[in-house]
């Protein structure tokens, strides 16, 4: 079967052969080929191994597709056949909330209200099952809010800190 999933800004079309009986298959993408073994270990939580590099992914549905975390970052996933086109781009396109993608502890918060901020620089650092995530700024921008404190516990869909968008031109999209 082949996917074609949005992550980010970025489009990736993936083709996925059949899961055999130990729940393998071969993963396509870009002209490389990967072995993965695909093991859920609950509802928000996946094992993969790829290529004999084991990985876990935390899963967190949204209403227009999941947040994925996955070494260290979160990632917004959209099946991108059913994103619906635009004419132009708006300042919407993206949230302007950080969330973490699973429960979580809060461990550092990293920057204060009215600080300015770059796409991709590190905000919040949780830790969730003894691991730990930094939550990233999603574009370049103001924070507006900052929603948490050191040790507080947090959940998906939790706003932990709020960005106001950088003027068009002035982001580093």
């Amino acid at each position: 079967m082949n996917y074609r999933l949005k992550i980010g800004q970025d489009v990736v079309t993936l083709e996925v052969g059949r899961l055999d009986e130990t729940r393998s298959c071969q993963v396509t993408t870009g002209g490389e080929s990967r072995s993965v073994t695909v093991k859920a270990v609950s509802p928000d939580q996946m094992h993969l191994t790829v290529d004999r590099q084991c990985f876990n992914l935390f899963l967190s549905p949204a209403e227009d597709g999941t947040w994925v975390w996955f070494n260290g970052k979160a990632r917004f996933v959209q099946d991108a056949d059913s994103i619906p086109r635009r004419k132009g781009r708006g300042l919407d396109d993206a949230p302007g909330e950080v969330t973490p993608p699973t429960p979580a502890t809060v461990m550092r918060v990293l920057v204060e209200v009215g600080n300015e901020v770059t796409k991709g620089q590190a905000l919040v650092v949780v830790s969730a099952m003894k691991m730990e995530l930094t939550l990233s700024a999603p574009y370049s921008g103001t924070v507006a809010a900052v929603n948490t404190e050191v040790g507080a516990k947090v959940s998906p869909g939790e706003i932990l800190v709020e960005i106001d968008r950088a003027a068009e031109g002035t982001d580093d999209e």
